[in-house]
């Protein structure tokens, strides 16, 4: 395999999660109230100004929520919850009054208050959850316009899906559900198809969650959002093993009533330093956590302030630095 199909692959199943030779140490955030995506050193505290900031009229943001980087194609994917609902593609690098590269929208689309994205860059495609259509929709990677889906999962249990992963390396899609359930599916799967596991009920400590949802490939567990968990009905992020099914306790809670979360929505790991990054729409702020240090915990550090320009932020991505020391080049 060359070097290039080799990083392909290894980013698609998330054998590096986020790492790439293109990767910048950055955080991406979708924030809601002002119609933009900020970009922030990985490392960011306090009240730091991003590094560049993706908004105005020519953007077509519109109360965006999910977002997704392709490190392959050089993208960035959003989803605009505000009508007409869209996807709208940018330039990974993108800073300013940018309008897409392309944006899915119209009738035919079958988005419905879309909230959450995940992109494949081996199969080349990009799903995204719909949380009033109670559906997820497939499309290739590179559609534009009023397009029908490839395929599309409804009817299948959900309970207003809102985030939403695609695991290759396990040919499968999950989903965070803030009516108490985290679901999932086969990835191909089309139509009124039944999960293959569920996680819900009473011992997991839902409560109007799960939303964000990310996979650690090494620890081979979920790390999902909960607004109020069950047992102390203060924010959390909750670690389950990946092949959990049934009404399973969490392997790890990390929240309390000083942990800086305050309605927690996307979620994201950063492998290079072992931390949790949480984007909170009611904070106005990005929290960090220790893998380490569970339970009722304080955040390592908190982006926050003013000059942040966070907004009702809601979905987050991190993008780890540099894996490959040898200066190998992704495009040849």
């Amino acid at each position: 395999m060359n070097r290039t199909l080799l990083l392909r692959f290894a980013l698609a199943i998330q054998l590096v999660p986020t790492h790439a030779a293109l990767a910048q140490d950055e955080i991406y955030v979708s924030n809601s109230n002002s119609n933009s995506v900020t970009v922030h050193a990985i490392n960011a505290s306090g009240n730091a100004a991003p590094l560049r900031v993706l908004a105005g009229n020519a953007t077509g943001l519109g109360s965006p929520s999910g977002i997704a980087v392709d490190l392959i194609n050089n993208e960035l994917f959003v989803v605009n919850k505000s009508l007409p609902y869209s996807v709208t593609v940018y330039p990974r690098l993108a800073n300013g009054n940018v309008a897409p590269l392309r944006t899915i929208s119209g009738a035919l689309t079958d988005l419905n208050d879309p909230r959450g994205i995940a992109v494949d860059t081996l199969n080349n495609e990009i799903a995204v959850a719909n949380r009033a259509g109670f559906s997820v929709t497939v499309y290739p990677r590179t559609s534009t316009g009023n397009v029908t889906p490839l395929r599309t999962l409804l009817n299948t249990g959900f309970s207003n899906p809102w985030g939403v992963l695609i695991d290759v390396a396990h040919n499968e899609i999950a989903v965070a559900n803030n009516g108490n359930l985290l679901s999932v599916y086969p990835r191909t799967g089309n139509g009124n198809v039944a999960p293959i596991r569920t996680i819900s009920g009473s011992n997991t400590g839902f409560n109007n969650g799960p939303i964000g949802i990310a996979l650690d490939p090494g620890r081979d567990s979920y790390y999902v959002t909960n607004p109020f968990y069950e047992i102390t009905f203060d924010p959390a992020v909750l670690k389950f093993p990946r092949t959990a099914s049934g009404n399973v306790s969490a392997t790890a809670v990390w929240g309390g009533s000083s942990s800086g979360m305050s309605s927690p929505n996307g979620v994201a790991l950063n492998a290079d330093t072992d931390e949790i990054m949480v984007a909170n729409s009611g904070g106005n702020s990005v929290t960090v956590y220790s893998q380490f240090l569970t339970g009722a915990i304080t955040s390592l550090r908190t982006l926050v302030g003013a000059n942040t320009q966070l907004g009702n932020p809601q979905f987050i991505v991190a993008l780890p630095g540099p894996l490959f020391a040898d200066g190998f080049d992704p495009a040849q």
